[in-house]
């Protein structure tokens, strides 16, 4: 098998029954449910058996590949997830399963709460309809169920669903139970995925995203079981999305790209809680993916094609599969500085891509009809594959795995590039700017020495520059009454109080004019550390009345030495200063700036 070295295949021969599953990549978590370390598999076993009245499904946890624990479930989950719900210690994870219009919450593998998406307003007709139907004759009935037949069955509750399907024998037992039951049409989750609330520490709190049939999009914060965020995918009622995907934090920025099974695929923001379509394909999509490092789209079609977008719907590359693509799976190297893209074909091949180019790939003896990729157990990267039989198949990334396009490849895409065959591969080209820039980081890195000296001696003088500039603002301004003709004269006085080591300076700021206000004013306090500490340098003043002066006072602390209590020997009359300056609000020049000679502090004994 070509790239079978990078993979180190779990043999499961030994397993006595034999693991067996029948579920799908978004019915499939890792979990350290138990809080011990030990990440264990989860996954959703749906039941398709024809003897069976309905399909059911039962929730499975596996350590390794023995099956620990079963909980059935109440319906068929679309998606299930592990979170993480505050940040108390020891941080227990809990498990969030969609089914139909609710979400399960299992903490320690028990029921910890429901949570229900809420109704939508729903037709004025059909509130009329089923206020009457309980009073009315059983004759006049199917009057009454014409009238709900013109209402699209898409907007129906369903409950009037059920009705409009029903015998006439059945409907008036059906009528009498379901009278007093709200009329409210509420949409299925379709699809669900996990956002971080803030990506902080390894394992944050998280939010979930909910996408409906209705083609709404909804955040729950499931610490306190609100709704964050409400977004629509688009406006068009048939348009049901069908795959999500992910990137950001919700308290800085996201994105969340949604597929629908008409081939659209929309973008929504933070900012933008309506869809902005970014491209529509004929044909539906099997898997969508919005990688985390640029920011692009990949996503897998049911003609055999795997595709490369920007957010702004540009088609940046295009791979011509061998067969149906079945699912798609995003694998994060964070070691190697990588994220493959992972694509199930029809047949049992897997293939590794890097952006467009195939690193690696191996065949399975059937098709691969989920995949999950994570830490697992005590390994951290573990692919996990379930096939069409229900087997599950374990393989572990080795530690010194490769990932490097195939010299044949190579000759393939730009064989395939001259033809047009694919998108131009100049799309993908390094800026010029950036050429720039890695041409002088090859030069910083051979002349490193003079490089590192260069730069000494510019930031050397930078410095010395400021600090000039610096010096003769102040001495320019040194001055008790502002002499800038622009703004209204102000006066400044100081008066010390207290014999040390703690002083109080009390400023006043007097307004000269007769007829304008001084305002956004800063009072600006500078002392030498090694002789006085003030806790508060900086005072925004308000504004300045003429003929009412205002008083502003700060707090000075002499440094005395630990051992004898003492004031240090180099503080003599010359530096015993403090530096006031009065500024304007967006100037760099202070208005006034003068220096307070501070008494000798007494010995704290």
């Amino acid at each position: 098998m070509a790239g079978a070295p990078n993979w180190l295949h779990v043999d499961t021969a030994e397993e006595a029954p034999p693991p067996h599953l029948t579920t799908l990549s978004s019915c499939m978590a890792l979990s350290d449910v138990q809080c011990d370390g030990y990440v264990r598999l989860l996954a959703a076993d749906i039941s398709l058996d024809n003897a069976a009245e309905e399909p059911s499904a039962t929730l499975k946890v596996f350590r390794g590949l023995k099956l620990k624990h079963e909980q059935p479930l109440p319906g068929i989950p679309a998606a299930i997830e592990s979170l993480y719900i505050d940040e108390t210690e020891p941080k227990t994870p809990v498990i969030a399963v969609a089914i139909a219009e609710s979400v399960l919450f299992y903490r320690h593998l028990k029921p910890y709460f429901k949570y229900t998406i809420p109704a939508q307003v729903s037709e004025d007709l059909e509130l009329e309809v089923w206020r009457k139907l309980p009073v009315v004759k059983p004759s006049a009935h199917p009057a009454l169920l014409d009238s709900l037949k013109t209402i699209d069955h898409s907007k129906l509750s369903r409950k009037s669903q059920r009705l409009l399907q029903m015998d006439e024998q059945e409907r008036e037992h059906f009528i009498a139970t379901h009278k007093d039951s709200p009329v409210g049409r509420v949409g299925s989750i379709v699809a669900m995925c996990c956002i971080k609330r803030i990506s902080s520490d390894a394992n944050p709190p998280s939010h979930l995203v909910l996408a409906t049939d209705t083609g709404h999009i909804m955040i729950l914060e499931p610490q306190g079981f609100n709704l964050v965020y409400k977004g629509k995918a688009c406006d068009d009622e048939t348009a049901v999305p069908s795959l999500i995907s992910v990137q950001g934090t919700f308290e800085t920025d996201f994105c969340i790209v949604v597929a629908t099974r008409n081939g659209g695929v929309y973008l929504l923001r933070k900012s933008q809680s309506d869809g902005q379509e970014i491209f529509k394909l004929g044909n539906p999509l099997t898997g969508l993916l919005l990688l985390p490092i640029d920011q692009t789209i990949i996503a897998s079609t049911m003609d055999n094609r795997y595709l490369c977008y920007s957010k702004r719907g540009k088609l940046l590359y295009q791979v011509p599969m061998a067969d149906l693509p079945v699912c798609l799976l995003p694998l994060p190297l964070t070691h190697l500085g990588l994220t493959l893209v992972a694509i199930a074909l029809r047949g049992g091949v897997v293939k590794f891509y890097l952006q467009r180019y195939l690193v690696d790939e191996f065949v399975l003896e059937e098709t691969v009809d989920a995949m999950l990729y994570g830490r697992m157990g005590m390994e951290d990267h573990v692919l996990t594959l379930v096939t069409q039989s229900g087997g599950i198949v374990v393989k572990i990334l080795r530690r010194v795995s490769r990932f490097e396009p195939k010299a044949g490849d190579l000759a393939n895409k730009r064989a395939l590039g001259d033809h047009k065959s694919i998108v131009d591969g100049s799309i993908l080209d390094k800026p010029k700017k950036s050429s720039i820039f890695v041409e002088q980081a090859a030069r910083e890195k051979q002349q490193a020495k003079s490089t590192y000296g260069s730069f000494q001696v510019e930031l050397w003088r930078l410095r010395h520059t400021a600090a000039r500039a610096t010096i003769d603002a102040i001495n320019s301004s040194e001055s008790t009454i502002s002499g800038d003709l622009t703004h209204a004269p102000v006066k400044l006085s100081a008066e010390v109080c207290g014999s040390g080591p703690s002083f109080r300076l009390y400023l006043t700021v007097q307004n000269l004019s007769t007829f304008k206000m001084a305002s956004n004013l800063v009072v600006l306090l500078h002392a030498d550390r090694r002789h006085y500490t003030i806790p508060q340098t900086l005072a925004r003043l308000p504004s300045v009345l003429p003929g009412v002066p205002l008083r502003v006072d700060f707090e000075v602390v002499a440094v005395l030495d630990p051992m004898d209590k003492l004031p240090p020997a180099s503080l003599t009359p010359d530096n015993s200063l403090i530096r006031v300056m009065l500024m304007k609000a967006g100037q760099a020049k202070p208005l006034i700036a003068a220096a307070v000679s501070m008494p000798q502090s007494e010995a704290a004994f």
